[in-house]
Formats: C-alpha cells, sequence, structure tokens
C-alpha cells in the first residue's frame, strides 16, 4: 500500500501548472475610469475577445507611451508653423504672378523647411 500512495502523489493531479514564483500575477494596481471611459473599455475587450483584466494588462504593456513635447520642440513647431505658412503665402502669389519670381523665395523657405526638419531629427535620434 505505501507503494500505491507514493504512485499517487508523483502522477499529475490535473489542473493548470504552477508558475515560476518570476511570472506570477502577485501586485495589484488601482486604476479608476469613468464611466464613459470604463463603458469604452468593455466595447473594446468584448471586441478583442478578452476579459477586461487581461485588455488593460496587454493595453499597458504592449502600448508605447509618446513623450510630451519640449519647450525646444515647440518652438520648432512654431517656426515650422510659420514657415509653412509663408511658403504657402508664396504658392498663392506665384498663381497670382508668375512663378519665376517667387522661385528664389520658394527655395529660400524650402531650404530652411529641411534645416528644422533635420535638426529635429537630430534631437530626435539623440533623445532615442
Amino acid at each position: 500500500m505505501a507503494t500505491e500512495a507514493g504512485a499517487n502523489s508523483q502522477r499529475h493531479r490535473g489542473g493548470r501548472p504552477t508558475l515560476p514564483k518570476a511570472r506570477r500575477r502577485s501586485k495589484s494596481v488601482t486604476v479608476r475610469f469613468s464611466k464613459i471611459d470604463y463603458e469604452t473599455l468593455r466595447v473594446r475587450c468584448r471586441r478583442a475577445n478578452r476579459r477586461l483584466s487581461e485588455y488593460i494588462r496587454e493595453s499597458a504593456l504592449q502600448s508605447e507611451v509618446v513623450m510630451p513635447h519640449t519647450t525646444e520642440n515647440a518652438s520648432l513647431y512654431r517656426e515650422l508653423a510659420g514657415m509653412a505658412n509663408n511658403l504657402n503665402q508664396l504658392a498663392r502669389l506665384s498663381h497670382q504672378t508668375s512663378l519665376y519670381h517667387t522661385s528664389r523665395r520658394v527655395d529660400e523657405a524650402l531650404e530652411k523647411v529641411l534645416a528644422i526638419i533635420n535638426e529635429y531629427r537630430q534631437e530626435k535620434e539623440g533623445n532615442g
């Protein structure tokens, strides 16, 4: 009989296998949502065919947080928007007169825009 009891304890008893300690979900985070946001989450998790906790966990772990704009970037955006406005005005002028008269101004504006774009890319690569 002792051998049967030992054999039973070694047999797989069924159920889900235990996870290693590092993979066990032992920490919880409390998050509050408005009623509208909560209903939006419920609709999205139903569409994804996931439980609400699974959907929130996957969304939090698989998404990338976009960093806020720095003051330096904001000034670049303003400058770029101003140049875009100037370029628009030059395009209107070229339609009213001829492109030959405004081509020099367009080339100057384009060079400035490209310089700002390159500066932004270099800054992004340096921070990324």
